[in-house]
């Protein structure tokens, strides 16, 4: 979410003031309405960080044997042993087999081995277990099965991992540039070239290169969110709004993309109605 931090950056968010000691205009305000009856007011927005800690959102207490695991099997992959991880992950899951953190981070560890196979089928876990959505699960599912059925080239999701751990911005464009120029289906890298360019007009261009390619859930709500942000820019701030709260109210959104969604609507709104 990085790059999406950086676009948001770039609104200005002012405090509003209220004009009378009764209730608060800027907390009562209607913010979205839509055809089914859905609102969203001021109020609700107003704890909106745009962050998800998905360790708060389980509902029940993890095993900390499972907990010990999961901690050593990461140090193990970050030092390149990764059959050690794997084995501890394995361990982990059989202790803790509703916690997504394991799968997720076995499905990550295949895909570090090259075992595209094992990848798909344990990012499907975690997916199982948070269908709302866990970090870039849904991405990976949707890259990995489309190498699987032929639709992507073998080994596209992890060239594509190279745009994230790309340190320098310029290298980042160009491998983001290259998998948009080798494979125009893959919406994943589109979303990435949408963050990652300055001008409006190449951005939206991209944006929409990335929706007309059937993307997953959680790359299709960024793309959204960024065509918002591009949309207030521009001044059509009406519009804006309705895409952002369409998106939060969509049964599709996850769970990242809704708190996003909700974040990048309150900066909206904030900038936009406070009287200069």
């Amino acid at each position: 979410m990085r790059s999406i931090a950086c676009i948001l950056s770039l609104l200005t968010i002012i405090s509003c003031q209220p004009n009378n000691k009764s209730a608060d205009p800027a907390t009562t305000q209607l913010i979205f309405k839509d055809s089914l009856g859905h609102t969203l007011y001021a109020s609700e927005l107003a704890d909106a960080t745009g962050q998800v800690n998905y360790e708060t959102k389980m509902e029940t207490s993890i095993d900390e044997k499972a907990v010990s695991l999961h901690q050593a099997a990461r140090q193990a992959g970050e030092a390149g042993k990764y059959d050690e991880a794997i084995s501890q992950l394995t361990q982990a899951i059989q202790m803790a087999p509703t916690w997504a953190y394991p799968p997720y981070d076995l499905a990550f560890t295949y895909l570090l081995k090259g075992d595209a196979e094992n990848a798909l089928k344990f990012y499907k876990k975690a997916d199982e277990l948070v269908p709302k959505g866990f970090f870039t699960t849904k991405t990976a599912i949707y890259a990995l099965e489309g190498e699987k059925s032929g639709r992507f080239p073998e080994g596209l999701y992890t060239a594509y991992m190279q745009i994230e751990w790309a340190k320098d911005e310029a290298q980042k464009i160009e491998i983001a540039k290259l998998i948009t120029e080798k494979v125009p289906g893959f919406a994943p890298a589109w979303k990435e070239l949408a963050s990652l360019l300055t001008d409006n007009s190449q951005r939206l261009a991209a944006i929409e290169q990335g929706l007309s390619k059937s993307p997953d859930a959680e790359t299709k709500g960024i793309l959204l969110i960024n065509k918002a942000i591009i949309l207030n820019d521009k001044g059509e701030k009406e519009a804006a709004r309705q895409l952002l709260g369409n998106l939060i109210f969509s049964p599709d959104a996850t769970t990242a993309n809704i708190e996003l969604a909700k974040f990048t609507l309150k900066s909206i709104t904030t900038s936009t109605d406070t009287p200069s």
